[in-house]
């Protein structure tokens, strides 16, 4: 694996200059994608998801903030023991959406 720590260090690199990425294990019951929602305007992947074909136990930790974004009010509601997919995204993308932002939710939810 290639480490380029000048290109880790430096906080004016916004696409990866890493070199080699790890190879990992296949984990059975396990699919990772990755797109470009292009919130950055760069183009570079800036949003996952973490596909459990079977479910996968989950463990969360929330502010206590009085203003909290829509992703969390959502999350705080699930009383599921299992989760069948994990979406994570870059910056505060889903923050002060308001009504939109939870019909977003709702709507991937659903998908």
């Amino acid at each position: 694996m290639t480490i380029n720590l000048k290109n880790l260090l430096n906080p004016n690199i916004k696409i990866s200059k890493m070199g080699d990425f790890q190879e990992l294990k296949r984990i059975e019951g396990l699919s990772i994608s990755a797109v470009s929602a292009d919130l950055y305007g760069t183009g570079r992947d800036d949003l996952c998801l973490f596909y459990f074909k079977e479910g996968a136990n989950y463990g969360a930790v929330y502010t206590n903030n009085s203003i909290c974004s829509e992703s969390i009010t959502w999350n705080r509601k699930i009383r599921k023991s299992l989760i069948k997919a994990l979406m994570v995204n870059t910056k505060n993308a889903n923050t002060f959406t308001g009504i939109k932002g939870a019909q977003g939710l709702k709507e991937i939810a659903h998908s």
